[in-house]
């Protein structure tokens, strides 16, 4: 009766071992394909500045023209970032997720986003100091221009790291029940991670 009893508690064991992976498995897999698709509309953002604002550049009013020539410069930068985070995140090793694993990657993603939104007022806060200084030249057309594309592409980038900042956080949600179980508790010299089960 007692092997039966230990055998029923290894076999509940690995079953909530089981469960727990694919758990782990299905978050980061949604998690990719998060990444992904939001790759996919920076890459959207970026083709429509080369494509607009390619053509747009044979305009003859000065400013404008410089407006267009940066709008061009941010879309293929941005096209390249999109590019390698698409791959980076095809890239991912998700196969046999652990729970430490999974809470790294998406502190990660939440982090990312987090900076990015700093760097995006940043770039706003430049175009905005590059219009004030066309102010003060007898030419302002390329600074104004410039500042002007560079508000707009940082104005862009601002919502874009803010949406998928909350994206990734809402969807991070499901993982506070395995964090629930988890217990850290330590003593002289030693600590200790378990998880209830």
């Amino acid at each position: 009766m007692k092997k039966l009893i230990l055998l029923g508690g290894f076999i509940s064991i690995a079953l909530s071992s089981f469960s727990q992976k694919e758990v782990l498995y299905k978050f980061e897999k949604e998690r990719v394909g998060i990444t992904k698709k939001s790759m996919l509309v920076l890459a959207g953002w970026s083709a429509a500045n080369l494509l607009v604002s390619g053509i747009a550049t044979k305009t003859h009013n000065k400013e404008m023209r410089y407006f267009h020539q940066m709008n061009v410069q941010w879309g293929a930068i941005n096209l390249a970032f999109a590019g390698l985070g698409y791959w980076g995140a095809g890239m991912e090793k998700i196969d046999n997720p652990t729970l430490l694993a999974v809470l790294k990657h998406q502190s990660k993603s939440e982090k990312t986003y987090i900076f990015n939104t700093g760097l995006d007022v940043a770039y706003i806060a430049a175009g905005l100091y590059m219009t004030e200084r066309s102010k003060s030249r007898t030419d302002p057309a390329k600074l104004k221009g410039y500042g002007n594309s560079i508000m707009m592409q940082g104005g862009f980038l601002l919502l874009y790291d803010a949406v998928n900042y909350f994206i990734h956080h809402k969807h991070g949600k499901k993982l506070d029940g395995l964090v629930e179980k988890l217990e850290l508790s330590g003593g002289p010299g030693s600590v200790s991670l378990a998880y209830h089960f």
